[in-house]
């Protein structure tokens, strides 16, 4: 299934091509360094290392995002299903010459049309570092709202340094989905 956006498009799953891009990129602290299992992820060394951590969720589902060249510069993805209830929603636009461009909203809207509208879940989640502010300002112009913060459960690479920090909880319900 390929998801069509003006600036990019998704492709359901990812291809064996994409592997040594993803070793390349999950394993730069510059790339990663927000993430939950960023100390974790810098320190893969093979392509089985990626492949074994992508394939943990055994319900992710993936999507490769693609310039409209078709350059790979990214992935999306949906795990945690509650039946129809609600499933966790997360991007990830790897290629840091895209950052800043618009791609992460044209991702998002793209997902969440997809899922509100195709596969008719009622609620999305995600979850993100409380440092990651741009991440932060994103989500809430894609109508996500706050709806909790876990204090220091993950630890993040943040200003130069691996820090303690929390994770903030954020959903979309359908309803509220324009």
């Amino acid at each position: 299934m390929i998801l069509q956006g003006n600036q990019i498009y998704l492709k359901e799953s990812l291809s064996e091509e994409n592997y040594l891009l993803l070793l390349k990129w999950l394993t730069d602290l510059e790339t990663i360094g927000y993430l939950y299992s960023a100390k974790r992820m810098v320190g893969f060394k093979t392509i089985t290392d990626v492949k074994d951590f992508l394939t943990e969720e055994k319900d992710e589902m993936f999507w490769g995002i693609y310039t409209k060249e078709g350059k790979f510069i990214g992935y999306t993805s949906l795990c945690s299903f509650q039946g129809k209830e609600q499933c966790e929603f997360s991007i990830f636009i790897l290629d840091k010459n895209y950052w800043g461009r618009g791609v992460g909203l044209e991702v998002i809207n793209l997902m969440l049309k997809h899922t509100f509208n195709e596969l008719g879940m009622k609620k999305i989640v995600l979850e993100t570092s409380e440092f990651h502010q741009g991440a932060i300002r994103l989500y809430e112009r894609a109508g996500f709202k706050r709806i909790e913060t876990l204090p220091n459960d993950r630890t993040v690479f943040h200003n130069g340094g691996w820090v303690l920090g929390g994770s903030v909880i954020m959903s979309i319900e359908k309803v509220t989905f324009v």
